[in-house]
């Protein structure tokens, strides 16, 4: 078996995530098969296996409130061991918090996957203002294993 791997991006600006939202991506670079149209929240697997997902999003409070829950939905459906999240309060809105997840999971051929707000908040996800750089403010990476 060859390694495959999908990577996308959404690089400075901003976007806003109601919950049960999903995250859009801009720019991806891969090898393997399989399918994602810029600038759209879907990405399909074209090859079955076994793969370990990575996301990172950089958050700016609202309101002086981050309350944040992510997950991956493949095929529609949130897979427990992707739930990643954190909650802080009495911030300033000129900070971003970074929250990251990772977890492994099979994934039949066809199938598709998106990153999900599960919080019960809007969140806005800033990738300008850090030190004068237009910095990534999502990220995804799904990587075949077995």
């Amino acid at each position: 078996m060859q390694p495959a791997y999908f990577n996308a991006v959404m690089q400075g600006g901003f976007q806003d995530v109601a919950p049960e939202g999903s995250v859009r991506f801009l720019i991806a670079f891969q090898s393997g098969d399989f399918s994602f149209t810029p600038n759209t929240t879907e990405i399909t697997v074209n090859t079955a296996g076994v793969y370990r997902i990575d996301y990172s999003l950089l958050v700016r409070p609202a309101a002086g409130q981050l309350n944040i829950a992510y997950a991956v939905a493949i095929n529609g459906l949130e897979n427990p061991l992707s739930f990643f999240g954190t909650y802080s309060s009495g911030l300033a809105d000129t900070q971003r918090t970074e929250v990251t997840g990772m977890f492994i999971a099979s994934i039949a051929a066809g199938s598709t996957v998106a990153l999900r707000n599960k919080s019960s908040t809007t969140d806005y996800l800033a990738g300008t203002g850090i030190d004068h750089q237009a910095v990534n403010h999502a990220a995804i990476l799904l990587q075949r294993i077995a």
